[in-house]
């Protein structure tokens, strides 16, 4: 019964991202808002939704380790495994005036965040301070105010050009903005269920084998709540639309961290062990790796999608037999 349950969610996501992501790219044409921005808002803050659930309830119960593996090990996934497989798929073209400035937010405030957990056991003690966590959820908000602000000017640069330039197309047949919308709302439901259950049945099992909770965070629910984002980039560059596979993957990770891990760590100050420093750093070196990639080229290769899939697998390998 679990492996029919299992199956079905991932029924579920797949058939929910394919809704999603039509629909999505449907609002962004008629709102005339480039893919990646609505990749960066709706897309990467309503698939996010598990993760902020497990999150906040994990620092509600007192559970920091599990809020912080989570995030730390959900980010991983998303960055490594998903652009990964993505770019091994197809390479991904990378249009660095809409998403430069992400990524640098992305990397900048993972690597800031880890020398602050590098520092708190050395100045402070073992728990990052609540206001580190106020300060995460601040900068979000600048960050999504700018991004939003970014979009209108475009948005109203975009009209005015529309208006000199354009030419009707009288052939061209669009479906309504309200059924779009509905096909957002349908498609978001159906995705959080199947990642629901897809979740749940993988952890009945992990628990079976008393598996500790910091690997259940990197691996079974880090990965699992990242399913959402994984079959919506798949299905993004299946059709081509390479900038909403990369938005999702870098506006998810920076609202799992930013925004999620902020109110996590002031509502129960997050913990700083030895073996959390490590993991952080290993994404951090991710991250890294990412921003090298597409600043060199403005693209991800297949081959450099393959060395991001044999560090993922090769980083499981470790903390399972470390």
């Amino acid at each position: 019964m679990n492996i029919l349950i299992l199956i079905a969610g991932i029924a579920m996501l797949i058939v929910g991202a394919e809704i999603f992501v039509d629909s999505s790219v449907n609002i962004g044409k008629k709102l005339k808002i480039p893919t990646v921005v609505i990749a960066l808002t709706i897309i990467a803050i309503g698939t996010s939704a598990p993760e902020t659930i497990i999150s906040v309830t994990a620092s509600l119960q007192g559970a920091g380790d599990l809020s912080m593996s989570n995030i730390t090990g959900a980010n991983y996934f998303n960055l490594l495994f998903i652009i990964g497989l993505c770019a091994l798929i197809r390479p991904i073209n990378v249009n660095l005036k809409e998403m430069g400035p992400e990524a640098w937010v992305m990397v900048g405030s993972t690597a800031a965040f880890f020398l602050v957990m590098l520092a708190t056991p050395l100045w402070i003690g073992d728990k990052i301070p609540r206001v580190v966590g106020i300060a995460m959820i601040l900068a979000f908000i600048v960050y999504l105010t700018l991004l939003l602000r970014h979009a209108l000017q475009g948005h109203r640069s975009h009209e005015h050009v529309t208006h000199r330039t354009s030419v009707e197309v009288p052939n061209e047949k669009t479906k309504p903005l309200w059924f779009a919308i509905i096909g957002v709302a349908a498609g978001l439901g159906i995705i959080l269920l199947g990642g629901e259950l897809t979740v749940s049945r993988a952890e009945m099992t992990a628990e079976q084998f008393n598996v500790p909770s910091r690997i259940i965070g990197l691996t079974i629910i880090g990965a699992g709540t990242s399913l959402p984002e994984l079959i919506i980039a798949l299905i993004a560059c299946k059709k081509r639309e390479s900038g909403m596979a990369l938005g999702t993957v870098v506006g998810t990770n920076i609202y799992n961290f930013l925004l999620i891990l902020g109110v996590a760590g002031t509502i129960d100050p997050l913990l700083t062990t030895r073996s959390q420093i490590f993991d952080f750093g290993a994404l951090t070196v991710a991250n890294i790796m990412f921003l090298i990639y597409i600043l060199t080229r403005k693209r991800i290769t297949r081959i450099e999608g393959a060395s991001m899939l044999a560090l993922y697998f090769g980083y499981m390998a470790y903390i399972f037999l470390y």
